[in-house]
């Protein structure tokens, strides 16, 4: 089932310095419930395209959602991939001719809970197809990229592995999501695989690996027929846990990043590996707040890592710049009366783009959330967004919402105005300016369905 994406705008600028303006553009996308973007990539064809997770649909669940934006990142079409239960995007791939294949993981049509997902649609957002890849228990797809020879990698999290409890999973697939060759990485315990890259000679995964109950950052590096060249488990000297939650390679180096798990606090690592699997440096940062990096990209002549830290108990946005040897050089936040985080980034000639989630106020939804540096100087932006909804076709208003029923009413930006709202009820409805609202109702299941009151 294909649905729009329910779509709401909210933009900001901030400006860095007063000889560029329109350098900086920040804007969230949402509907009356959840959204978080996932993955962003920059496309051919110019612009940026986002997969992520909404739950601003009729069935009361998550979809995945796509969508595509200009330079501008004004959004040039958003819809919804799912089912009756959960569906979750992660990430996202452009094949040859400007198609977008996605990946995650769906509960609607899965045997054994949740299987891992990929789906494909057209440049325009029309829908390709879909494959579900699971056994009787769990799988999530966690990442999908092209494969040096032709078709597609996945990296699968499964709990149907051989090797016993969850094992990593990578998949190779052509370009109609036919399965051509598998290889499962892990041991005995807990194993998973959080990135993947694929490099002229093969690819490399990162992940973590569970040896004595300690989790490990793990790297695997394969040639391009799929055999292991090498490996690498790193463990904090102390036995703290820690994964690889994602990398970046110069073609020389990888430049890997992820967390470190102390007594209650998260501390980030950062990581640079020779290709032939030596180490020259790492850093741990040990600063007096949670933080932890969840992407890490080459930008203007330094590595840039993406993700969040904890600020006086509230999640704020937070990017760190660092030389290719992880020497510190600068960061910058998302500041404001609000929560933030960043999931990912890209760049291309037309600045960097970040991509992740946004919450205005704690009685608001969280939502997608992009901000973009078209310039070098990456200043720390200090105001929420301004609000201004604008939306797309919406939700299904084929099905009305029965006179009498009782439930949430939602405004366009998200905020719930009532929790025991009656529809028909004019003495309710006189109180409230005119306008699109939207009814979560309990007695369908909490499906969300759009309604106006005059």
């Amino acid at each position: 089932m294909v649905r729009v994406f329910l779509l709401v705008v909210m933009v900001g600028c901030a400006l860095m310095t007063a000889a560029q303006p329109d350098s900086v553009w920040v804007k969230s996308y949402g509907g009356p419930d959840f959204e978080q973007a996932n993955d962003i990539i920059a496309c051919s064809a110019g612009g940026f395209a986002v997969v992520g997770t909404t739950g601003s649909n009729e069935t009361g669940n998550t979809d995945v959602f796509l969508a595509r934006f200009d330079d501008e990142l004004n959004c040039i079409w958003s819809k919804n991939f799912g089912g009756s239960d959960v569906e979750w995007g992660l990430s996202l791939v452009e094949d040859w001719s400007g198609n977008l294949l996605a990946t995650g993981y769906s509960s609607s049509n899965a045997g054994g809970g949740y299987d891992a997902l990929v789906l494909k649609v057209s440049p325009d957002g029309d829908f390709m197809w879909q494959q579900s890849f699971g056994g009787v228990d769990w799988d999530f797809g966690k990442k999908i990229v092209a494969h040096p020879l032709g078709g597609f990698l996945v990296a699968i999290d499964t709990y149907n592995g051989q090797f016993g409890g969850q094992d990593g999973l990578l998949l190779h697939i052509d370009g109609q999501g036919v399965l051509l060759n598998q290889w499962y990485i892990g041991g005995s315990e807990k194993d998973g695989i959080h990135d993947l890259m694929a490099l002229d000679n093969g690819w490399v995964a990162c992940g973590f690996q569970t040896e004595d109950q300690i989790m490990k950052a793990a790297v695997w590096r394969f040639d391009e027929a799929g055999t292991e060249v090498w490996s690498r488990l790193t463990n904090d000297t102390l036995g703290y846990d820690r994964e690889t939650l994602s990398m970046t390679s110069d073609g020389t180096f990888l430049y890997l990043t992820g967390p470190v798990y102390t007594s209650g606090v998260i501390h980030s690592f950062e990581q640079q590996l020779q290709l032939d699997n030596s180490v020259n440096y790492e850093v741990v940062e040990q600063e007096a707040f949670d933080v932890q990096y969840f992407d890490c990209i080459h930008f203007n002549g330094e590595i840039v890592f993406a993700g969040s830290k904890s600020l006086s108990g509230i999640e704020i946005g937070r990017v760190t710049r660092k030389r290719n040897d992880t020497f510190f050089t600068g960061a910058f936040e998302f500041t404001g009366q609000h929560r933030a985080r960043f999931m990912n980034a890209v760049w291309n000639e037309q600045g960097l783009v970040l991509c992740g989630s946004f919450q205005p106020t704690s009685s608001q939804n969280w939502q997608a959330l992009l901000l973009k540096y078209a310039s070098p100087y990456l200043n720390e932006v200090g105001s929420d967004p301004e609000f201004v909804p604008c939306f797309a076709v919406g939700l299904d208003e084929s099905e009305l919402v029965s006179k009498g029923d009782v439930g949430q009413l939602i405004n366009v930006l998200g905020q719930p105005v009532g929790d025991e709202f009656r529809w028909g009820s004019l003495k309710q409805e006189n109180n409230l300016p005119a306008g699109v609202y939207f009814f979560r109702s309990a007695k369908s299941g909490n499906a969300v369905k759009q309604i106006r009151i005059d």
